[in-house]
């Protein structure tokens, strides 16, 4: 049960990032994001991911694998927004 919810959990935080990214993405604009916190919670997930390959928990690696491809495409659509912006 706990496994489940470990996913499901991570699950609903990828789709709060990637409803944030479509937001972005349908309307080109990104003036009041600060790309150095989105970096910073890249980098986190990135490290909690690793984390999670090391405790070898397959329910935990697939939810936090779902969770760093969702913050990784909303990360490189703000950058490409916010340079295009410059």
């Amino acid at each position: 049960m706990f496994d489940y919810l470990s996913v499901g959990t991570l699950a609903f935080l990828s789709y709060g990032v990637l409803a944030q990214w479509w937001h972005i993405y349908i309307t080109k604009s990104a003036k009041d994001i600060v790309l150095r916190e989105v970096i910073i919670r890249l980098a986190a997930t990135f490290i909690l991911w690793i984390k999670m390959l090391l405790v070898q928990d397959i329910y935990l690696i697939i939810g936090q694998s779902i969770f760093l491809v969702a913050v990784t495409i909303y990360t490189v659509t703000l950058v490409k927004i916010k340079s295009k912006k410059q």
